[in-house]
C-alpha cells in the first residue's frame, strides 16, 4: 500500500511539472453588439520555456483562431496565424501588440459580466504540449482593443 501512495505522489508530482510553465492574465473580451458573429480576446501570457501557442477553442464559438495586425495599402488588415512564438519569460500582450484571439461563429452574444471559457494550447520545443484553461471576463461594449480600422 505504501508503494501506491508514493507511486501516486510522483505521477502528481511529475503531473505539475509542466503545469506553471505558462501563465496567463487579464485576460478579457470585450461584450458583442447585437448581430455581432466573432469577438477578439486579449490577454498577457508568460512561458516559462521557449514556446509556441499552437493552438485556441472555446465552447462559446464555433471555432477560434489566433490573429496578427498587418499593415496593408494604409488599412490594418487580421490575419490568421499558425502559431505565435512565446519567448521564454518574455510576457506577450495580445490585443494591445497587434496580436490576438478571435473566436468566430459565437454560439451566443458575449454579454458584460460574464466569462467566456477558452483553452489555449502551448507547444515547447522539446514537442510536449501544455494546455491552459481560461476563463476571459466579458467587458462592456464600450471598453477598447484598440481595432479601428481592421478588416478580415
Amino acid at each position: 500500500m505504501k508503494r501506491f501512495y508514493l507511486a501516486m505522489m510522483l505521477c502528481l508530482m511529475a503531473g505539475q511539472s509542466h503545469a506553471g510553465e505558462v501563465t496567463v492574465n487579464s485576460a478579457w473580451a470585450r461584450a458583442t453588439a447585437p448581430g455581432q458573429d466573432s469577438a477578439a480576446v486579449s490577454m498577457q501570457i508568460t512561458s516559462r520555456k521557449d514556446a509556441n501557442i499552437v493552438a485556441v477553442s472555446s465552447p462559446a464559438s464555433a471555432s477560434a483562431e489566433i490573429h496578427s495586425m498587418v499593415h496593408e495599402n494604409g488599412m490594418m488588415k487580421m490575419r490568421a496565424l499558425d502559431t505565435l512564438p512565446l519567448k521564454a519569460k518574455q510576457e506577450v500582450a495580445l490585443g494591445s501588440d497587434g496580436n490576438h484571439l478571435m473566436l468566430i461563429g459565437l454560439k451566443k452574444p458575449l454579454n458584460a459580466g460574464e466569462r467566456v471559457a477558452l483553452t489555449v494550447t502551448v507547444q515547447f520545443a522539446d514537442k510536449h504540449k501544455e494546455k491552459i484553461e481560461v476563463n476571459a471576463e466579458v467587458k462592456p461594449l464600450t471598453e477598447s482593443h484598440d481595432h479601428s480600422h481592421m478588416h478580415h
